[in-house]
C-alpha cells in the first residue's frame, strides 16, 4: 500500500547544545573553566572568530592534541569570507552543470528539469504537475535521484528506485511506496523547481568498504595568483540508514584524507549531540586504519582540471563521487562551503600557509577598496555640497539683483509721477 503521508526531508536537524556535557569533557581533559573561558574569548575576538559551539566541536580545549598556535589556525563561521559571485552561480545547479558539461567534465546525467519557465538541453523539461506525473510514469529511467534546484545539504532529495503502475506510486530506495500525487504535492513546495538525475552507482572498489552506497569527497581548492592547489579533502560516508552522505545527519561519517597520498586519517561519526571517533564502518565492519581512498590520483586530476575554469573563484568546495564510471563532479560550493568539512578531522585549521597569505592579502585589498570607496563618497558629498552652495549664492545674488531692479523701477516711476505732477501744475498756472 502506498504512503499518502510521505514528506520530503526539508529541515536540517541541529545537534543539541550540550554545554554542560562539553564542559565536563573539557574538565576531564584537564582544562579548567577559567582557562577555557580565557581561550574562548581570545579566539572569538581573533582572526579565527571561533564560536563557543565550534570550540567544543573541534575540541580545542584539548591541550595535548593542540598547541595554542594550532588552535589559532581554525577558522570559525564568523570569520569574514572573501566575496565571490561564484557562490550564486554554483548554487544554480542547472546553469553550473551546463558549464561543466560544456568543458567536457564528468557530471551526473539530468533526465528531467522541473521549472515553470527555464529549460535545459538533452533532458525532459517539465512545467507542472501533469508533466511530472507523465515523466515518472512513462519516461524515467530508474533508478533516479530527485533534488530541488537550489537546495543544499541534500534537503528535499528523494532516492527513487522504480515505479509501481498498479498503485500509481514511486518506489523509494528503502522499499516504501509513495503515492505519485503525494510526491508531486511535495515538489510543489519548491515552486516546481526540481531536478531528476540518473542515480550514481558506487565504484566496485568502494562497495567492500562502505557497502552499495554513493558517497562524495569534499575537495577544497584554493585559487590565487599562483594557480590552483588542493588544500584539504574529507570523505563524507553515509551511515546505515541515511540516504545521503551529508555529515550533519546523525550516523554519517567524515574521514580526513591526505591530499598527497589519499590515505585516510582521523574518522568521526556524527551523533545526536556531537561527534565520536570511529575506526571501522558500522555496516561492513571494514577498518579505516591505513586505508587509501581508491583511485585517488584520478579524483585529484578531475578536480584540478575543473578548478582553473572558475576564474576568480578563490575558494572552491568540490563534492566528487567515485562511481562505476569513474570520478564525477556532483556539486561545488563557490565560497568553499562549510569549513567544518576542511578542519574537523585534522590537527590544524585553514588559517596557515598559502591560505592565510591569500586570505590576509584579500582582506587588506578589500579594506583598501573600502577606504577608496568611502573617500570617493566623501569627495562626491563635498562636491555636491559645494555645487549646492554655489547655486544658493547664485540664487541669492539673482534675487538681490531682482530686488535692486525692482527698487530702481519703483524710484523711476515715482520720479516720473512727480515730474508729471509738476508739469500739470505749471500748465494750470
Amino acid at each position: 500500500m502506498s504512503d499518502t503521508n510521505f514528506k520530503l526531508d526539508t529541515t536540517r536537524k541541529q545537534p543539541a547544545l550540550e554545554y554542560l556535557t562539553w564542559m565536563h569533557q573539557a574538565a576531564e581533559a584537564g582544562k579548567s573553566i577559567g582557562s577555557m573561558l580565557k581561550e574562548l574569548i581570545k579566539l572569538q575576538f581573533s582572526k579565527a572568530k571561533i564560536s563557543p559551539e565550534e570550540y567544543f566541536l573541534y575540541q580545542l580545549y584539548d591541550d595535548e592534541r593542540y598547541t595554542w598556535e594550532a588552535k589559532q589556525t581554525f577558522m570559525g563561521s564568523g570569520s569574514k569570507r572573501v566575496s565571490s559571485p561564484w557562490a550564486t552561480v554554483c548554487h544554480d545547479k542547472p546553469t553550473f552543470t551546463a558549464l561543466l558539461q560544456g568543458l567536457g567534465l564528468p557530471t551526473p546525467e539530468t533526465q528531467a528539469f522541473v521549472h515553470p519557465e527555464r529549460s535545459i538541453g538533452n533532458a525532459y523539461n517539465l512545467r507542472d504537475g501533469d508533466d511530472v506525473r507523465r515523466f515518472l510514469r512513462e519516461d524515467a529511467r530508474y533508478p533516479i535521484f530527485g533534488k530541488p534546484m537550489e537546495s543544499v545539504c541534500s534537503l528535499g532529495s528523494a532516492n527513487i528506485s522504480g515505479f509501481d503502475h498498479a498503485e500509481d506510486a514511486i518506489i523509494l530506495s528503502d522499499g516504501r511506496h509513495v503515492d505519485l500525487d503525494r510526491l508531486i504535492d511535495q515538489i510543489r513546495q519548491f515552486d516546481f523547481k526540481y531536478l531528476f538525475q540518473s542515480l550514481l552507482l558506487p565504484h566496485e572498489d568502494l562497495i567492500p568498504i562502505i557497502g552499495n552506497r554513493v558517497s562524495t569527497v569534499r575537495m577544497y581548492v584554493l585559487q590565487d595568483d599562483d594557480g590552483c592547489e588542493l588544500l584539504r579533502a574529507s570523505w563524507k560516508i553515509p551511515g546505515s540508514t541515511n540516504g545521503a552522505d551529508n555529515f550533519w545527519r546523525p550516523g554519517n561519517l567524515l574521514a580526513g584524507i591526505d591530499v598527497k597520498t589519499g590515505k585516510l586519517g582521523r574518522t568521526l561519526q556524527r551523533t545526536e549531540n556531537g561527534t565520536q571517533p570511529i575506526d571501522k564502518h558500522p555496516v561492513t565492519d571494514t577498518s579505516f586504519a591505513d586505508l587509501v581512498f581508491p583511485h585517488w590520483e584520478e579524483m585529484v586530476k578531475v578536480v584540478m582540471r575543473a578548478a582553473p575554469n572558475l576564474s576568480g573563484c578563490h575558494f572552491q568546495g568540490w563534492d566528487v563521487a567515485l562511481t562505476d564510471l569513474g570520478p564525477v563532479l556532483v556539486e561545488c560550493e563557490g565560497d568553499g562551503g562549510d569549513t567544518i568539512m576542511e578542519q574537523l578531522c585534522f590537527d590544524t585549521g585553514l588559517l596557515q600557509g598559502r591560505f592565510l597569505e591569500f586570505f590576509d592579502s584579500r582582506k587588506e585589498r578589500e579594506q583598501r577598496d573600502s577606504k577608496k570607496r568611502k573617500a570617493r563618497w566623501r569627495q562626491n558629498i563635498k562636491r555636491n555640497m559645494a555645487a549646492l552652495s554655489v547655486q544658493e549664492k547664485s540664487a541669492a545674488a539673482e534675487e538681490s539683483s531682482q530686488e535692486t531692479d525692482a527698487t530702481s523701477d519703483q524710484a523711476a516711476k515715482e520720479q516720473t509721477t512727480s515730474a508729471m505732477a509738476e508739469t500739470n501744475e505749471t500748465t494750470s498756472v
